[in-house]
């Protein structure tokens, strides 16, 4: 890798952590950039993974005050995670490459439409658990 390609990744990588620590949006930019320096697709998503799971870290060692008293709710949310990375981590593992080439942007655009209704589903789980 040259010095230009290195530069270019190392951008990438900053604007990943700036994107992630304001909304979540690390994965938009890092694996894409993974991407275009010729990653193929699966070794992307893994390398992306390793990567920002330090952030999933940091920011709950950040959290660590919100967090407080929540040990039930982070237990079942860290089961559910790991349930659904397992599963994930199965299926990347199983499947040819092509399928995982070609689900790719549905995820995208399925994680970008959440996020765009985040407040309305966080309003819907709010009158849920009034009812409840």
């Amino acid at each position: 890798m040259d010095l230009s390609s290195g530069a270019l990744l190392m951008a990438a990588g900053l604007a990943s952590g700036l994107a992630g620590s304001i909304a979540g949006l690390a994965s938009l930019a890092s694996y894409p950039a993974l991407l275009a320096f010729g990653l193929p697709p699966v070794v992307a998503n893994v390398t992306n993974t390793v990567a920002m799971f330090s952030t999933t870290v940091g920011a709950a060692t950040g959290s660590r005050p919100e967090l407080r008293g929540q040990t039930r709710r982070v237990l079942r949310l860290v089961a559910v995670a790991a349930a659904g990375g397992s599963l994930g981590a199965w299926l990347l593992l199983t499947t040819p490459a092509s399928a995982f080439e070609a689900v790719v942007p549905w995820l995208i655009a399925l994680g970008s439409a959440l996020l765009l209704a985040r407040d309305r589903l966080r309003a819907w789980a709010e009158a849920r658990a009034a009812r409840a």
